[in-house]
């Protein structure tokens, strides 16, 4: 067998054809599919991420239903703002069970939020220490939200466990529908 040129040129084209090929064809279908690959990693990071929050929204909507009813629970606690007069009512009864002299109650400006307001009462309470205590205790335990922000003692000389009680009383309601 002779080997001229032309079988060279055969045997260069045989070994061209697997070279070009690699370079042409198969080198950007590696990169296609690396592509491919790292897509579906993302996607699948995605979807387990996707799961996990699936997983936990029966939990948020139980979590859901709960705070809305501790909302409910504490809505009720919030008279309306004609029932301020009657709470404040309840007040002065509580002071005059433990013998306690209001000796003067006056109301100051409401307080706005965005569904309920604040109604600060300053009262000023003379009586009998222990009586104050335990009338203190009778107004914690009462079904509506309230808060004493500031409350200042004073003993009064003329008698033993004597004292006068400024007090400022805020009493939570709710604001009234505008519209």
């Amino acid at each position: 067998m002779r080997f001229g040129m032309r079988e060279l040129l055969f045997v260069l084209l045989l070994i061209a054809m697997p070279v070009a090929s690699f370079f042409y064809i198969f080198e950007p279908r590696n990169k296609q599919i690396e592509e491919a690959n790292t897509e579906i990693r993302a996607k699948q990071a995605k979807l387990k991420q996707l799961e996990h929050a699936t997983r936990t929204l029966d939990d948020l909507g139980n979590e859901i239903d709960r705070l809305t009813q501790a909302i409910n629970v504490f809505e009720e606690k919030l008279p309306a703002q004609r029932e301020v007069e009657v709470i404040l009512r309840q007040v002065w009864e509580l002071a005059a069970k433990h013998r306690l002299t209001p000796k003067s109650v006056r109301t100051d400006k409401a307080v706005s939020a965005a569904q309920y307001s604040e109604q600060p009462i300053k009262m000023v309470i003379l009586g009998d220490f222990d009586g104050f205590y335990s009338f203190m205790l009778e107004l914690e335990a009462l079904s509506r939200i309230t808060r004493m922000p500031a409350i200042a003692l004073k003993k009064i000389n003329k008698e033993e466990g004597q004292m006068q009680a400024d007090v400022i009383l805020s009493v939570f309601f709710e604001t009234p529908d505008e519209g």
